[in-house]
């Protein structure tokens, strides 16, 4: 599923000035192709990069913008004369097989994001151009300040002595449950810390009608979404159950070791059983929203009031911005719970995903470099008159999440030592963490005295910056305080059976674990489903895993 990602949410500078990296003639693994640059780094003749993209259909454009033609790219244009074209577009669930189409039929666009899978297979046929000299020539020192405090991540895209992609970096992630604190303090209830004591709240809300007649006690994946996320989608943290598994020690979707130390599919494993069954519990009892994964949108759920508990990571509060709209009491404030048995917070560890990679066959492969600069960098000013505000990954083209590996920590450690009075703004490295210094520069703008209760009713919530400064201090704060237990998968990328079994083997895993939760399928079920599982391919898949 593709998710709308704002660039501020990264802890990113999404814009910036060529001239630090392209202030002489370019050249490139094309002798006879030569590209120029004026004095301000802006290409003297159109350089045109065609992509493909990813498109979400529900993301609103402004006017008559598409994401081909909106002011980021227009800007491009207009200031470095980088003209983004889209050989194909594809929604959703579509786009990791159109890029597979793409690699099969060789038939490559200049640039497109790719999965490690995918990234593995065009290196195999040759298809990706060398991109050692290009970023050690033009790659700005910003771009390579981000990867070098991301160790391995340059190293594990290099084969022979060759760099084929440019990784995303990862963003810290876990998943936390959000409440509406303001129906804890109305019914005197106490914070989470176990799964019970999640049921409690949930059970506690319906009775009291704190949503109206229909409340809903917990809302989560919505339709086409996941249960939990995968090792392919270990990012997935938001509005799925993935907490109630990790609290029940189970990790569906990944690969971790089973008693005798080799590896094994989470799925499979008598953890998830057990957690199914609380599911199904939760599900009789009315817990669990009764259309889960049914419903179009779980945010619009929330922007409702009817509901007062998701799960999401620390960055939700960008999309619940309607629910604070229609209600100005709506006090969502994240907790670092359900724990385990033990009173440990678990959960699946964040990977790389996604990978930009560049045709051999692109006489240009400088100018993904180039808009990787753009990218990170600190903003040119004509970027404040000609786009002047938070652009999403849908407008930016190749957008990756590219920041410093501390970069969540910085900006909510400086902003609260910024709002204590212990750090001024012009101590904050500006240079480095270009977002943290626009973070705190409108931190008072934004939070209200007691700078350190983030209660929604100390925030001036008119503000611009809002939804960014909300994120980083009410969540971000709860997520970099929290003791994790992180389990990360044993494999990342799908093995050779995977490539043409997994889309069965996970649509058998959906189904099942669905019926199990709605109580369309006995329990027993899923022994059915693991026995499944293994004769379709699992058992071989499960060998490769170990083999790796």
């Amino acid at each position: 599923m593709i998710k709308v990602v704002k660039a501020g949410l990264a802890g990113l500078l999404i814009t910036a000035s060529l001239s630090a990296c392209t202030s002489k003639t370019e050249s490139n693994n094309n002798a006879d192709n030569v590209l120029k640059v004026d004095s301000d780094g802006k290409y003297t003749e159109p350089v045109e990069v065609s992509i493909g993209k990813g498109i979400d259909a529900n993301y609103k454009f402004e006017g008559n913008d598409t994401a081909e033609n909106n002011a980021y790219t227009r800007w491009l244009k207009d200031r470095y004369n980088i003209d983004i074209k889209h050989e194909w577009e594809a929604s959703a669930g579509d786009y990791e097989q159109k890029v597979s189409l793409t690699i099969a039929s060789n038939d490559l666009p200049d640039a497109m994001l790719v999965n490690e899978s995918q990234l593995k297979q065009m290196i195999k046929a040759d298809q990706l151009a060398d991109l050692s000299d290009v970023y050690e020539e033009y790659g700005s020192e910003r771009l390579k300040d981000i990867y070098k405090s991301n160790p391995g991540l340059l190293e594990n895209v290099t084969v022979d002595g060759k760099l084929y992609a440019f990784p995303e970096t990862t963003l810290p992630s876990a998943p936390m449950t959000w409440i509406r604190k303001d129906w804890l303090d109305k019914l005197g209830l106490q914070p989470p810390k176990s799964l019970q004591d999640v049921e409690n709240i949930a059970q506690a809300f319906i009775d009291n009608n704190m949503g109206g007649q229909d409340t809903i006690g917990i809302v989560g994946t919505a339709q086409g979404g996941a249960l939990y996320p995968t090792f392919l989608t270990s990012g997935d943290h938001s509005f799925n159950l993935a907490p109630v598994f990790f609290a029940n020690n189970a990790y569906p979707g990944i690969w971790v070791k089973d008693k005798d130390g080799k590896a094994a599919y989470g799925s499979t494993l008598p953890e998830t059983k057990e957690t199914l069954a609380l599911l199904n519990e939760w599900y009789e009892k009315g817990i669990l929203d009764k259309e889960l994964g049914l419903r179009k949108s779980t945010q619009e759920v929330i922007a409702s009031g009817k509901t007062g508990i998701y799960f999401g990571a620390w960055w939700t509060p960008y999309n619940i911005e309607d629910s604070v709209k229609n209600d100005p009491n709506a006090n969502w404030r994240p907790y670092a719970a359900p724990v385990d048995t033990a009173g440990v917070l678990n959960s699946n560890e964040t990977t790389g995903s996604q990978y930009i990679v560049v045709s051999k066959e692109y006489e240009q492969p400088e100018a993904i470099v180039n808009l990787l600069n753009i990218h990170v960098n600190e903003k040119d000013v004509s970027y404040k008159e000609a786009v002047g505000k938070e652009m999403t990954s849908q407008e930016i083209p190749l957008f990756t999440i590219m920041g410093h590996g501390d970069q969540l920590k910085y900006a909510v450690d400086t902003t609260r030592k910024f709002l204590a009075g212990e750090v001024s703004l012009e101590e904050v490295d500006k240079v480095n963490y270009g977002f943290t210094y626009e973070l705190v520069s409108h931190a008072k703008n934004t939070k209200i005295e007691p700078y350190d209760n983030y209660d929604i009713q100390y925030w001036n919530k008119d503000d611009e910056f809002f939804t960014h400064v909300y994120s980083h201090l009410n969540g971000g704060s709860t997520f970099v305080d929290a003791d994790i237990n992180y389990v990360r998968s044993l494999a990342t990328a799908k093995t050779k059976t995977m490539q043409t079994r997994w889309t069965n083997l996970k649509k058998l895993e959906d189904e099942t674990f669905l019926k199990i939760i709605f109580g369309n399928a006995p329990l027993s079920d899923f022994d059915t489903f693991v026995e499944q599982w293994k004769e379709q391919g699992g058992d071989q898949i499960t060998k490769e895993v170990n083999e790796q």
